[in-house]
């Protein structure tokens, strides 16, 4: 998958947000995926028609979101 990780931030709760620049076909298809993975984290688009996506992930999916985005960078659809 094509996309760019644009920003990370550690929220005060433990959680971090990272907000993902990525085309629109792709977007869905990322939806798709993070929709199966139930309770790893939120997911939203940051503003309507635009290519970014924002992800909220729990302290205790942390690393399991990180492994999953870094296996989706080398696949390609």
């Amino acid at each position: 998958m094509n996309f760019k990780i644009i920003s990370e931030l550690f929220l005060e709760d433990g959680s971090k947000r990272v907000k993902i620049l990525i085309s629109g076909e792709e977007l869905i298809f990322l939806g798709f995926i993070l929709e199966s993975l139930e309770g790893w984290c939120n997911y939203t688009t940051v503003k309507k028609n635009r290519p970014f996506l924002q992800l909220d992930i729990p302290p205790d999916f942390i690393g399991d979101v990180e492994n999953l985005l870094g296996f989706l960078r080398k696949w390609q659809i």
